[in-house]
């Protein structure tokens, strides 16, 4: 679960927000329900929250004021702003300071939902919140060069599921990831380099047996090893072996 800390000095919303929306069920648990902002301040610096929600005009520390103050902690947690002020000025002030998502008052329970669901998507591929896109873009080009460094260590096991689990990231965010990054999906780029390792084999002076390349790239069943070449190259792996030694 994802810590959630709730400011609004509307104490009937912030009660119910607080205590009967179903935030479990979407992966957050309420650690902390605040008034005004000075007092979610000092809350925030001691306990840290993942995310903290908040409205905008609220009495000794407006909404604005405070998430420029957290803004200096670290990790600095992500924000949401719930407001009846629907107004640009507010909005490009908050997103100065980082704010993911923007709430207009009063808000369905919908959008309430698919917005945190949003935000837990965004946890799920990190925790820690980056504060800027070129540090977002430079780990962003880390993580697809790590996922191809595996790739190629690991031909015959690799998969999104075990290179995701090893670089501590859900395999959901790792197929979006690669897929804005690099213009394919993951699983077309991983066929890809099976199939011109298994091209090499064949190619290579070492007699290799089909269940040989199979079994290297991960294909328990070499008839099905066979088909997949045969689709991808037009020929069959001892077509194609032939050829190149004739």
């Amino acid at each position: 679960m994802y810590s959630l800390v709730i400011v609004d000095d509307e104490t009937e919303l912030l009660e119910g927000l607080s205590h009967y929306f179903p935030w479990e069920s979407i992966g957050f648990v309420v650690t902390g329900s605040f008034i005004d902002g000075r007092t979610a301040l000092q809350y925030c610096t001691h306990n840290r929250p993942d995310v903290v929600l908040t409205d905008i005009r609220m009495p000794f520390m407006d909404g604005l004021q405070l998430l420029e103050a957290l803004t200096a902690l670290e990790p600095t947690p992500l924000f949401c702003v719930m407001s009846a002020y629907n107004d640009f000025e507010y909005a490009k002030r908050a997103i100065s300071y980082g704010v993911q998502e923007y709430l207009v008052k009063p808000s369905s329970f919908d959008e309430i939902r698919e917005t945190f669901l949003k935000i837990r998507a965004l946890l799920d591929g990190t925790t820690v919140p980056v504060a800027t896109h070129h540090v977002a873009s430079e780990q962003t080009n880390h993580l697809i060069a790590q996922t191809y460094a595996i790739m190629e260590k690991r031909i015959g096991s690799c998969s999104l599921q075990n290179i995701a689990s090893e670089l501590s990231i859900t395999d959901s965010y790792l197929s979006r990831l690669f897929k804005e990054k690099t213009g394919r999906n993951f699983q077309e780029v991983l066929l890809e380099k099976k199939m011109e390792t298994a091209r090499q084999m064949l190619a290579s002076r070492v007699n290799y047996k089909n269940k040989e390349i199979a079994q290297a790239l991960g294909y328990q069943d070499t008839q099905n090893f066979c088909r997949t070449f045969q689709r991808y190259w037009g020929k069959s792996p001892q077509k194609f072996k032939k050829e190149v030694l004739t």
